[in-house]
């Protein structure tokens, strides 16, 4: 390992992955041979060299957000009971390496003194993925981050393994249609304005040329950014510029609502919409998008009660229904979108 941080900083990029990782894991690059499961938090992988390597699964605050406090405190307990290493994954949750078993159940422990639960493999629920919402994003919707945390407190049986689901599961929180959390998870829910927008006629005009001599050159930026083309610019007699929505075409992206302030929305018809079926995998019918399921919902902060109410039917369902291993994807292909509605 590196002694003196500074050198972080000189570093030339690419650096090789293999140069900040422990003795342990580096000896073994390329050497593993075979892994056990202890539980459904806990995985044992074994070396050609004999080496045995204990990664402990945690799962995360919504977008992965701690506080520098909480990360020093992980970081304790990977120097006090693992080999001073733990990565922070894809999906958000926060894996610990020991080299013993005792050593994992002593972080499975630590962990859970501070509030955290471990689980996430196997036939459980991998994650509930969350993207930032209102903390960073421009086009949030709804509050992605707040729905994850309500969706893990009340999913955690099926995080843990308390409750064993026919496959694994992933969830995916998008606070947009923009979708950047993936629409490729076994369920996806994604924040939606519900209804076309509306607009003031004065204010708007800042947001267009104030000349309509200079539609024949370019098209104003409002109208650009509508991906279904559902805004049109036209001249008005006084040869200023107005727009026209077409609501049959809006899809309630937001869009044009980055590009100009003017643009409102109807806050009463706030929802989410649910699909299930995505996957990246491979396996079964290969890769799929989720598809849609539930076109609109109502958000209810704190409880979340009918996004909550949604969810846990749609898991009771594959989970009473499917077959052994039968991912999302496939049980929705064998029975059908009709069906399962």
């Amino acid at each position: 390992m590196v002694s003196d941080p500074a050198d972080r900083l000189r570093k030339t990029l690419p650096v090789p992955y293999t140069e900040y990782l422990p003795d342990e894991i580096k000896r073994n690059v390329g050497r593993w041979v075979d892994r056990k499961f202890h539980g459904f938090g806990t995985i044992e992988h074994i070396s050609e060299t004999g080496d045995h390597i204990f990664t402990v699964k945690m799962g995360a605050t919504p977008n992965a957000r701690f506080s520098t406090e909480t990360l020093r405190k992980f970081a304790d307990i990977a120097d006090k009971h693992g080999v001073g290493a733990l990565r922070f994954t894809r999906s958000g949750n926060v894996e610990f390496i020991a080299n013993s078993l005792d050593k994992a159940h002593e972080i499975e422990g630590a962990v859970g003194e501070l509030g955290y639960y471990t689980g996430g493999w196997g036939r459980t629920l991998w994650c509930v993925n969350s993207c930032t919402a209102y903390l960073t994003c421009t086009t949030a919707v709804t509050d992605a981050p707040t729905m994850t945390k309500v969706l893990y407190d009340e999913l955690k049986p099926y995080f843990t393994g308390e409750v064993e689901l026919p496959a694994k599961l992933r969830i995916n929180v998008a606070g947009c249609p923009s979708g950047c959390g993936g629409l490729v998870e076994d369920i996806v829910i994604s924040g939606h304005y519900g209804d076309a927008p509306t607009y003031d006629p004065e204010k708007i005009k800042s947001c267009l040329p104030a000349r309509a001599d200079t539609l024949d050159k370019a098209t104003p930026e409002l109208v650009m950014v509508c991906p279904t083309s559902a805004i049109k610019a036209y001249k008005k007699p006084d040869n200023t510029v107005g727009i026209e929505i077409i609501r049959g075409k809006c899809i309630g992206c937001g869009r044009c609502r980055d590009v100009c302030d003017f643009i409102t929305w109807d806050s009463s018809k706030i929802g989410v919409c649910v699909m299930v079926g995505g996957r990246s995998s491979n396996t079964g019918i290969g890769p799929t998008l989720a598809r849609m399921l539930v076109p609109w919902i109502p958000v209810n902060p704190p409880g979340y009660r009918e996004v909550v109410a949604v969810v846990g039917k749609i898991i009771d369902i594959w989970r009473t229904s499917a077959g052994g291993g039968e991912r999302m994807a496939d049980y929705v292909e064998r029975v059908g979108m009709d069906e399962l509605l």
